[in-house]
């Protein structure tokens, strides 16, 4: 019996031992009413799941802004595993998820690095683990380096309040951690898990401990957390190459149709191993002083490994080489290559290519918090600082060999050998390895002040200023090596023994010509032989510096059945950003470049107001409505000083052409009005439903400028792509959210949000055809979640769904999307002793699929299968 078969069965089997454990309640209380009529009757408190759904639904109801919760009824029972997972259910909240783990959240259709999130209510640096070039440092939040076994409740602040810092176009999270204080004393939790995913076979364990300990004065007290997690993954890939799509123009430069290019089949394994930990002080100094001291240490150790192998068609002059082709509707989808056909060198049908990068990145953040009450006030103080730093090594090697091949588009993309092609028939063609590393660092100091009012309207006012001194920085050196050089040359049966990836996409079959690589091997070949080229690369290179100082005023209210906050906050940004002006008479040769030191300043400063109104119409309906002007900072790639540029006679009117960043851009800013009706039926059940406008003053992107540059003879006139300031548009949308617990240990959690973006376009776009599109918009999104939870028994069925959304337009000009996807998960547990319980997590449970198209009539692109994980294990309190 295989490994698979295996975990189906234990799958089967814990979902009929705890569908057995179900059906307990029944006798229980078939027993409970036999007790003496005359007995008190005791008070049940909620609590598990149930409790953690109360306790959110609580958070919202007293909110005067409107926000949205997820909490963690105990320590280490997040009812999800990532942060990230649990976001997701929460209305208007959609995820982008990498490696089969969400990690980047957007929140009303706006994309992940125009939200922002908070730690504790302070920034945390992240550093990116990816040498790809085609992924840049962003300001979007990697919420893998929070486990959700450290967090004890989640914020959604979808309107702004001026105390709270400015940062977010779409919105606010708040991660918040357990109070030392607040949390009872020898408190202990831990759980052991492991993860078996389908489509790799293999396991992958985890650890989570947390401690709590306080003094008998309740006056002073730390706590612990502590997470490991070994996360081993795979995925398999059928698609096209990140070209995707090359148009075919006929001489007069008129399009005549799509010609695919490099049709291939994927396998992708990747191992991480995360360790988390946090370390809470906190000590009542005197009834007036309290002092709070948070620290956040996280680590991830990575390796990755892909291999990839297809059919070419790129150098069949054009396409002109395809045999028997296939056109549907202006696309070239099927059809076939005799060996040769692609007549060159580089132009091989056949393309086989590995990545195998090494490393990782760490986080750490400290916080030092004084808090002060006075006599009709409170003061509260904050130091602190973050830093993180990633390093990666990432070779890339190609290999080409000449063979009959097939390639069909028709469903999802597949290609064929129509000979045998073995290891030994694959030259080297090219490989390169980028070292790539980049950090992060922020100090800042906050101070807050909220004073009561002794008055009928206003009950007290918040005062506060923060400075932060912020620096980024991302550098990549590039080592070259052409092989096909002689005596340089090297085959892939140097690497390859000729097996094999098996089980491909959860078959039986193996893919043809998807040889395993031997990458020891390879770093041997690569110590032993000299490179082509070793170059630092500035134009991906990039140096930030940014102070921002902010302060507000925010009024707070609470007249009979009004209550809220009406405030102002002040934003300075002052950004230098350090790079170079890249002269290139040979775009792919750095040695040739002329490298120009270059820095550039630039100051902006921002007044948002902000309000939020809450009516309760009844004790049970409460109707909301907020308004404020709301900012995001450009993203780092955009604002980095690089010009790269080159002579060319085939610009018109220019000299010739570049691109590069804009350390000149301003922020994105947008005016954005809420309206919300909540209807709270029982203690732990709403139904709502809430609309929402956002009208985006600018947002970025991406135009031709003209540009006096020094080129290779003196001073010359040069286009250049650059990001810009554009005009915006309008995200509106409407939320609906029901929430039910029946009392009888069922319960309902279900959210639509339906988001309708419509960006504006300049008069040129218009004429060109041109329709602006709002990135990662969705428009359509959802949740459903049905729970059962009593008598040691806590189920949950969970399905989430997004529609498709755009993601950017690629070098070939055609617009790319993430086609819709849904995925239902399996929470269950049952409670062996009042202190230990079993778990078990089911994720993807209908295996669904990952896809990527093309363009607006949707041309196939990748599809990915990360396949099934199961979770299981025990966890434990006392």
């Amino acid at each position: 019996m295989n490994k698979l078969q295996r975990a189906i069965r234990l799958a089967n089997y814990s979902l009929l031992t705890i569908g057995t454990l179900a059906a307990l309640p029944a006798f229980a209380q078939t027993n409970a009413s036999t007790a003496p009529s005359g007995e008190a009757i005791e008070e049940v408190e909620v609590t598990g799941y149930r409790g953690s759904v109360k306790k959110s639904l609580d958070i919202k109801r007293n909110a005067d802004a409107m926000v949205d919760a997820i909490s963690a009824e105990d320590v280490g029972k997040f009812p999800d595993q990532t942060v990230a997972d649990a976001l997701q259910r929460v209305a208007g909240v959609s995820v982008e998820k990498s490696e089969g783990e969400a990690d980047r959240v957007s929140i009303r259709g706006t994309a992940p690095h125009l939200n922002m999130t908070l730690f504790n209510g302070q920034h945390v640096a992240t550093a990116e683990a990816s040498a790809s070039v085609l992924n840049p440092p962003s300001r979007s939040f990697n919420y893998s380096l929070l486990p959700s076994e450290l967090i004890d409740t989640l914020e959604v602040h979808k309107s702004a309040q001026a105390k709270i810092e400015e940062g977010s176009v779409g919105g606010t999270v708040i991660v918040k951690t357990r109070s030392p204080l607040e949390t009872e004393s020898n408190h202990i939790a831990f759980s052991v898990k492991n993860m078996y995913q389908e489509a790799s076979g293999e396991n992958s364990p985890s650890l989570s401990g947390f401690y709590n300990w306080k003094n008998e004065a309740g006056d002073f007290g730390f706590n612990l957390g502590y997470v490991r997690k070994d996360n081993r993954i795979q995925r398999d890939t059928n698609g096209l190459g990140y070209q995707g799509y090359q148009p075919v123009n006929d001489a007069d430069g008129n399009l005549q149709y799509y010609l695919p290019n490099n049709i291939r089949s994927t396998r992708y394994r990747s191992e991480k191993d995360l360790s988390t930990t946090t370390a809470n002080f906190e000590w009542q100094a005197s009834d007036s002083l309290n002092i709070e001291f948070t620290n956040l240490f996280s680590q991830v150790d990575r390796m990755n490994q892909s291999i990839t192998n297809g059919v070419r068609t790129l150098g069949a002059s054009a396409g002109a080489g395809v045999e028997n082709p296939v056109m549907v509707d202006g696309v070239l989808v099927a059809g076939s290559l005799s060996a040769d056909a692609n007549s060159g060198r580089e132009l091989e049908e056949s393309w086989y290519s590995t990545n195998n990068n090494t490393g990782g990145y760490e986080t750490r953040a400290h916080n030092l918090k004084l808090e002060y009450e006075g006599v009709g006030y409170t003061l509260m103080a904050q130091l602190g600082t973050t830093a993180a730093k990633g390093d990666i090594l990432d070779d890339q090697i190609e290999f080409e060999a000449s063979t009959d091949a097939s390639f069909d588009l028709r469903g999802e993309p597949t290609y064929a050998f129509n000979s045998a092609v073995a290891p030994s028939d694959y030259a080297t063609m090219y490989t390169h390895r980028n070292i790539f590393d980049n950090s992060e660092k922020e100090n800042y100091a906050q101070v807050d002040l909220n004073l009561e009012l002794d008055n009928q309207w206003f009950t007290s006012v918040d005062i506060g200023a923060k400075y932060r001194d912020h620096n980024k920085d991302s550098n990549l050196h590039k080592d070259v090596w052409i092989v096909f050089l002689d005596p340089w040359i090297t085959t892939l049966d140097n690497y390859a023994n000729g097996a094999v990836a098996g089980d491909f996409k959860g078959s039986s079959d193996s893919q043809q010509g998807l040889f395993e690589f031997n990458y020891a091997n390879w770093k041997d070949w690569t110590e032993a032989t000299p490179t082509y080229r070793s170059n630092y690369r500035p134009d991906y290179s990039f140096e930030l510096q940014e102070q921002v100082t902010s302060a507000y005023v925010q009024g707070n209210f609470d007249y009979e059945n009004l209550h809220g906050n009406v405030g102002l906050r002040y934003a300075k940004t002052t950004g230098t950003s350090i790079g170079f002006q890249l002269f290139k008479p040979v775009s792919w040769n750095p040695d040739t470049w002329t490298m120009t030191p270059a820095e550039i300043d630039n100051d902006y400063d921002n007044v948002l107001p902000s309000m939020n109104l809450a009516y309760d119409i009844s004790d049970d309906v409460v109707m909301r409505f907020a308004a404020a002007k709301v900012l995001s900072r450009p993203d780092y790639d955009n604002l980095k000083m690089t010009r790269g540029f080159a002579n060319s006679i085939w610009v018109p009117g220019y000299d010739g052409f570049g691109s590069g960043g804009n350390p000149d851009l301003e922020p994105y800013r947008a005016t954005q009005y809420d309206l919300s009706t909540e209807y709270y039926f029982t203690e732990s059940s709403i139904v709502s439903v809430a609309y929402f406008y956002k009208d985006i003053d600018t947002y970025i992107d991406t135009a031709d400028v003209g540009e006096d540059l020094i080129g290779e003879d003196g001073p010359g006139y040069y286009r250049i792509t650059i990001p810009v300031n554009g005009i915006g548009g309008v995200n509106q949308g409407i939320e609906l959210n029901l929430q039910h617990d029946f009392g009888n240990g069922f319960g309902v959690l279900a959210n639509y949000t339906y988001s309708d973006a419509d960006m504006l376009e300049t008069e040129e776009e218009r004429a060109a055809g041109i329709e602006k599109q709002l990135p990662a918009n969705s428009k359509d999104t959802y949740n459903l979640t049905a729970y059962y939870e009593d008598y040691g028994v806590s189920a949950r069925l969970a399905y989430n769904y997004r529609s498709r959304y755009y993601t950017g337009t690629r070098r070939n000009e055609l617009d790319q999307y993430r086609d819709g996807y849904g995925q239902l998960d399996a929470n269950l547990s049952y409670q062996l002793t009042d202190n230990v319980s079993l778990v078990m997590n089911l994720l993807n449970l209908t295996d669904e699929e990952q896809s990527i198209e093309w363009g607006e009539q949707g041309l196939p692109g990748d599809v990915h299968q990360f396949g099934r994980r199961i979770f299981a294990g025990v966890s434990a309190k006392f």
